[in-house]
């Protein structure tokens, strides 16, 4: 796998002015960049500007994740317990369900190390129960599958991150996404970017949620 080695330079200053004045005139209230990272690397970062009583939804975390406040006041909610990050703040996100809100207009440098799922094959373990067309939920024999439920992730960083989740898919593993709607724009993305890399057919094919199985081709 090649990795690009040559040195970049952003200059974050522009970056927090240019988003904070889109979010502030975005109905959203709300303004996101992928800074660094991609498909092929652990390591992402993004800018994420949000207008005073804007927020990211609960969401899971799972994996290794830190939340420096670039401008203004937010607060980062997991569980029972909240902290409040100003500008020059360095939060670490804590493992499990978390949220962040934006007490005033906020700025901030979410960085996330994806978790890679371990090199190997897993014992066998049994069928799943079957699904309305034919198929198998949950497992196949000598396959473990992981379940993503995207409808729990911010929509301004949801297919960030369901492609750092895929990165970590390996022979042995399927993913399953789970969407709000049918991910044919995300699909058309993926393969775009992994052309033939993933195996990908439906579980569940709404009204209410759309439910995709990913394996390595």
């Amino acid at each position: 796998m090649e990795v690009e080695n040559d040195m970049q330079k952003k200059s974050l200053t522009a970056l927090v002015r240019h988003h904070l004045n889109h979010a502030r005139d975005a109905s959203s209230g709300r303004s996101a960049e992928t800074v660094y990272g991609g498909h092929v690397h652990v390591l992402r970062q993004t800018l994420i500007a949000l207008r005073a009583g804007r927020r990211l939804g609960e969401h899971d975390n799972l994996a290794e994740a830190t939340v420096q406040v670039l401008e203004g006041r937010v607060v980062l909610t997991s569980g029972g317990a909240s902290w409040s990050g100003w500008r020059g703040d360095l939060i670490t996100m804590p493992p499990g369900r978390n949220s962040l809100e934006a007490v005033e207009d906020a700025v901030i440098l979410l960085t996330v190390a994806k978790l890679i799922a371990p090199a190997r094959r897993p014992p066998p373990i049994a069928l799943g129960k079957p699904t309305a067309d034919g198929g198998r939920d949950g497992t196949t024999k000598g396959t473990e599958t992981i379940v993503l439920d995207a409808r729990t992730i911010p929509h301004a960083i949801r297919h960030a991150a369901v492609f750092g989740a895929l990165d970590a898919v390996v022979p042995g593993f399927a993913l399953d996404v789970i969407e709000p709607h049918d991910p044919q724009r995300m699909l058309a993305e993926l393969q775009q970017s992994q052309p033939n890399t993933f195996d990908v057919s439906y579980i569940e094919r709404g009204p209410e949620l759309w439910r995709v199985r990913f394996s390595r081709a």
